[in-house]
């Protein structure tokens, strides 16, 4: 069901199915997630049980990765996202009943957690590795570039619009919101068609342990690209405390209380969709790589100068450009694996890249509780900018990258 590379993607009817019923999950869950996490802090007045949540979640994108991404490579994935969003919209139902009538407990949410993590990551492979049969090579960039502008919308609207839900229906409600996003996602995934790829004669689910770790075989066959994703791990280490550093730096560093924290979580999710639209804006790109390197330059400047920013306005700033970076280094990221990942491989890649470059963020998010008993926030905030800059200036030895 590729699409003629002249054609608009706006009269894309399969691909504009597939992006807009997604978005509109997506949008939804940036509700859903302030709701449960706010039932969460709520209830135990404990950062760290939000933590815990946030860690419990990353353990399970890694464990599952692999597996997930047998199974996307052996059947249809159309099928397999719009299970992933009943998974997804059954799960938050399920909570918002919990918390409405008054029955849901803490460890319930690490259970649903894991469960929508699980089904978020299959979702996600399945999508990424898609793309490409949905629309042309000469399009993929926009294709990209226009799901990343859904995210960003959905991160820059969504925790607004979930606050209000939540002030004005409570948690529960909310919750069902949500779900209702995942069943319209699913909903649209019934109207549209689109090739698979189809399993090897006499392969079939029979290999599934070989082949859970042939994406990984894969990434180390092609160095440039195993290079890439160890950037990216890099840089997902790095940025993972910043949801604990943000609200400390908004309250305790920038006396900006929760405005100022609502000011900077806006700032991030516009820099994203920025950077989706900046890539939608390209003609063409001949050296990904080339982007991939810069982004983290600026990525890592950007977010150093966030950490040793004096006033509101100078981080305000300071963050959008870190989200900008942040944007432009998904659809480059995105595109480059769509490029140079054979069809029959994408999923096991796509959830392969998922497990590596997420694997760290754990230890990240739990090791930022003891740096902040002997570093303060800037320190910590510029040190991980830092090494995110030298990450990308060091990248510029690789030429394999520099030529992707």
């Amino acid at each position: 069901m590729q699409s003629v590379g002249g054609t608009s993607l706006f009269r894309n009817r399969n691909f504009l199915l597939v992006w807009g019923g997604q978005t509109i999950s997506v949008f939804g869950s940036q509700m859903g997630y302030i709701a449960l996490f706010w039932w969460v802090y709520d209830t135990t007045g404990s950062a760290a049980a939000l933590a815990s949540v946030a860690i419990a979640t990353a353990i399970t994108r890694f464990l599952a990765g692999p597996i997930a991404g047998t199974f996307i490579d052996r059947v249809d994935r159309r099928k397999v996202m719009l299970c992933a969003n009943v998974v997804n919209g059954l799960a938050m139902s399920a909570a918002g009943i919990g918390v409405f009538s008054g029955y849901m407990q803490v460890w319930h949410v690490y259970i649903l957690g894991v469960i929508s993590a699980g089904a978020t990551l299959v979702h996600r492979s399945a999508l990424l590795a898609s793309i490409p049969t949905l629309v042309s090579k000469e399009q993929l960039t926009r294709a990209n570039s226009l799901n990343q502008i859904g995210h960003g919308i959905s991160g820059l609207l969504g925790p607004t619009v979930g606050g209000f839900l939540v002030a004005a229906l409570g948690s529960g409600p909310t919750m069902w919101i949500d779900a209702s996003t995942f069943f319209i996602a699913a909903g649209s995934l019934l109207i549209v068609a689109f090739a698979s790829p189809k399993a090897s004669e006499g392969e079939g689910f029979r290999s599934t342990a070989k082949t859970a770790v042939s994406g990984f075989r894969f990434l180390g066959r092609e160095r440039r690209l195993l290079v890439m994703v160890g950037l990216f791990g890099i840089c997902n280490f790095m940025l993972a405390p910043t949801s604990v550093l943000i609200p400390v730096m908004a309250r305790d560093v920038l006396m900006a209380g929760s405005q100022g924290l609502g000011f900077l979580t806006s700032a991030l999710a516009g820099g994203m969709l920025a950077g989706g639209a900046f890539t939608w804006l390209l003609k063409r790109v001949q050296r990904h790589g080339i982007g991939i390197i810069l982004g983290l330059v600026v990525l890592g400047v950007s977010l150093a100068w966030f950490g040793v920013s004096g006033s509101l306005i100078v981080a305000v700033v300071a963050l959008g450009v870190v989200g900008f970076a942040v944007g432009v280094l998904n659809v480059f990221e995105s595109v480059i694996l769509q490029l140079h990942v054979p069809d029959e491989m994408r999923g096991r890649t796509f959830a392969a890249v998922h497990a590596l470059t997420q694997s760290l963020r754990p230890l990240s998010l739990a090791a930022i509780g003891g740096l902040l008993i002997v570093l303060s926030a800037p320190i910590v905030l510029a040190g991980c900018g830092l090494a995110v800059g030298v990450a990308g200036l060091l990248a510029l030895g690789s030429r394999g990258v520099r030529k992707l």
